[in-house]
């Protein structure tokens, strides 16, 4: 499965190029600035994503951190005025012959999953067990997003024990695995201070 990618799609090189105290006052008192900027990315955007159409691959791997620990960074009202409708015509343009769409955001963003839907999201990453009820959202969103992620690279790799590792991962898998559409996989990259033998007690019960 051979993915094209684009980081730092949207919020992220908005903030990356104003400063993020800045992009999220101008999202409230500079309307017109806020629109002209993430207009720019997104037209930017969209000639990549004409370029790499022209090569065979499978799926378009969108990165743009959203969330926080708790909740999102600008808010759900900000995000569906000013971003939903850039990554709305993100999306269309990247399924484009039959490509899959897969979305990258740290953090707690589970207000978004009924629009990332309606926009064409087929598959999220990161998913972080800290910060979702991983039984409920399998259950209310299972049918519609594979999730990708779920072995916790905050707490469990970091900190447990090998077999701690060995029955959450089990415990992750059977919960989201269920009726398919889970990928298991770390939630994030993994630190280098993660112990060795926790990453192949990970990979054991991957394997096994």
């Amino acid at each position: 499965f051979i993915f094209a990618g684009i980081g730092f799609s949207m919020f992220e090189r908005a903030w990356s190029l104003c400063g993020m105290e800045n992009l999220l006052m101008n999202m409230i008192d500079e309307t017109e600035f806020t629109n002209e900027l993430l207009d720019a990315i997104c037209e930017y955007n969209l000639k990549i994503i004409d370029i790499a159409n022209e090569y065979p691959f499978d799926g378009f791997y969108f990165g743009d951190d959203w969330g926080q620990q708790k909740g999102l960074i600008m808010g759900p009202v900000l995000w569906r005025k000013y971003i939903k409708p850039r990554m709305k015509r993100i999306y269309e343009r990247a399924k484009k012959n039959g490509k899959y769409i897969f979305q990258h955001s740290c953090g707690d963003i589970h207000e978004l999953f009924p629009d990332l839907i309606d926009i064409g999201l087929d598959c999220y990453q990161t998913f972080q067990p800290e910060i979702y009820d991983i039984e409920n959202i399998k259950q209310n969103y299972g049918n519609h997003l594979t999730f990708w992620g779920g072995i916790s690279t905050q707490r469990l790799l970091p900190y447990a024990s090998v077999e701690e590792v060995k029955r959450e991962t089990i415990r992750i898998m059977q919960i989201m695995g269920k009726n398919g559409g889970y990928i298991a996989a770390p939630t994030h990259a993994v630190p280098g201070d993660v112990p060795p033998e926790n990453i192949l007690a990970m990979f054991e019960v991957f394997m096994n």
